[in-house]
């Protein structure tokens, strides 16, 4: 009978080799976010924590770490194929979901993804606490136990499919970093952005990138494919000589599956990313993390993250978008697409979110998609005003530029235009 492990990684030791010093896949460099200290560490140790994967039931103990064994075992053939021949040009359909896998597991494996839970139920019992509700007396909202949080990991990674459906419309694609510049590992590698100010950090968002470094000088990346649209039309926009031979550079790499070299602003990206959103460590094959280090001296508060997630505060407005532009804007999100009109003024007393823009051919462009949109009104950053189900409809002449967002239902509509009038008038509407 084999004897039951006890050394658990919540980075496969697959990935923590291509990190190792001297790429001897024996040792790596380890660097601690909450004191600044590094060390050398084995790779069998790194990247892991006793029985982290064990809970204890009434009925005794249960050990979940063989549930990782078959996807491990792809990951690691998954990593090594990407690393050596450095091209995706030989993935069939079955290889590219067991890349999605290995993504899907990375994000629900580590510390973040079972501290985040417990976080989100103590926000919750504190709110409604302010609310004048006592959450003690509640069964339903007791504090998961660590047995409860182990379960619920179980769960969630034997049904990680619902995360990897939604990354089966990204595309597949290798950043490389150039000679000099090198990716870090941290104990929660995968890293999801958005390419645009004004999306969001999620896998169903238009110009979300989804993150994974493989090696220092490779990493996976799934790509929006409304990121790789704006590539295949470069010949129909107005840029610079230097930014369009970059996304030719891009769009090559794009089409071929071969590495895609990445400016040294980008990696540093990429790297910043890795420090803020990792809980506690940073892995490398050099002792050399002076640039976290500065990080997290301008922000001690990431010397230790246990969730990606807050609540915010009772009765507080969103946080202001960073990367906005000034002014009012209008974020339109499409059934394919997202744009952003730059609004010149808005009519308070028209139907709707009524305003005008100069950007006529944007303009259009929206107004013509057939599906139920989703806008957002913006102004300096700060969201003012939130629409869904709706369309947008030019008035007046369309070099105006003047147009409304309304409900595409017309009995939402019609109950809209009443209550706007009641409103104004403080008497009903028949």
């Amino acid at each position: 009978m084999s004897k039951e492990s006890k050394n658990h990684h919540y980075v496969p030791r697959a990935q923590l080799r291509h990190f190792s010093i001297d790429g001897k896949e024996k040792q790596i460099w380890v660097f601690d976010k909450q004191n600044g200290k590094t060390w050398r560490s084995n790779i069998a140790s790194a990247g892991s924590e006793n029985n982290f994967n064990t809970v204890e039931l009434e009925t005794g103990r249960w050990n979940f770490e063989d549930l990782f064994n078959d996807v491990d075992g792809r990951s690691a053939s998954m990593i090594r194929r990407l690393v050596e021949p450095r091209s995706l040009a030989w993935v069939q359909p079955e290889d590219h979901l067991a890349l999605l896998d290995l993504f899907a597991t990375q994000m629900l494996r580590t510390h973040l993804a079972r501290s985040s839970p417990r976080l989100l139920a103590e926000q919750m019992r504190d709110l409604v606490r302010k609310m004048g509700y006592d959450p003690d007396q509640d069964p339903a909202m007791e504090m998961p136990t660590k047995a409860a949080l182990r379960l619920e990991a179980a769960r969630r990674f034997l049904q990680r499919g619902d995360i990897v459906a939604p990354m089966a419309r990204l595309q597949m694609a290798l950043f490389a970093a150039k000679e000099g510049d090198r990716f870090v590992l941290s104990d929660h590698p995968v890293v999801i952005s958005n390419a645009y100010p004004y999306g969001d950090a999620a896998l169903e968002a238009h110009g979300v990138i989804v993150f994974l470094p493989l090696a220092p000088d490779l990493a996976a990346v799934l790509i929006c494919p409304t990121i790789i649209e704006k590539y295949e039309l470069i010949e129909r926009a107005d840029l610079a000589p230097d930014r369009r031979a970059r996304m030719q550079r891009y769009r090559a790499g794009f089409r071929a599956g071969e590495p895609i070299e990445i400016e040294s602003g980008e990696v540093d990206n990429w790297n910043r990313l890795q420090v803020v959103g990792s809980r506690q460590y940073l892995y490398g094959p050099v002792d050399n993390f002076d640039f976290a280090r500065t990080i997290l001296n301008e922000n001690p508060s990431f010397r230790k993250v246990e969730t990606h997630i807050s609540l915010g505060e009772l009765g507080a407005a969103p946080p202001r978008r960073q990367g906005m532009p000034s002014g009012f804007q209008l974020v339109v999100h499409g059934m394919h697409d997202i744009w952003v009109l730059p609004v010149m003024e808005v009519d308070n007393s028209g139907e709707g979110l009524t305003a005008r823009t100069e950007s006529l051919a944007l303009l259009r462009q929206v107004a013509v998609d057939a599906g139920d949109l989703r806008v957002e009104l913006y102004h300096d950053g700060s969201l003012r005003r939130h629409m869904a189900g709706v369309c947008v409809e030019i008035i007046e002449k369309a070099e105006s530029g003047w147009f409304q967002v309304v409900h595409r239902d017309e009995g939402l509509r019609e109950l809209a235009r009443k209550t706007s009038a009641e409103n104004r008038t403080g008497e009903p509407q028949n």
